[in-house]
């Protein structure tokens, strides 16, 4: 679970970049979040290594965190055109 977070997290981060396909990106992190947290969870919990969960976590909420910013910059440059 947690490499599948891990992977979604990379891809949602290199496709953040790319305009017109974030809102892919975004699906890609809000599906990896939770793959993540739940490798995690099961790695504490089965006692074996969880870093590739927690770069997913990490990876997944900076993709989350850009979106939300570019989104927002997009609104407020066309909230300044009216």
């Amino acid at each position: 679970m947690g490499i599948a977070g891990m992977v979604l997290g990379i891809i949602g981060l290199v496709l953040v970049f790319i305009p017109f396909i974030q809102i892919i990106s975004v699906l890609l992190a809000i599906i990896g979040l939770p793959l993540s947290i739940v490798g995690m969870v099961q790695g504490r919990k089965n006692e074996t290594p969880t870093g590739m969960a927690i770069a997913g976590i990490v990876l997944n909420l900076i993709v989350l965190s850009i979106a939300i910013f570019v989104v927002g910059a997009i609104l407020s440059f066309f909230a300044a055109l009216l």
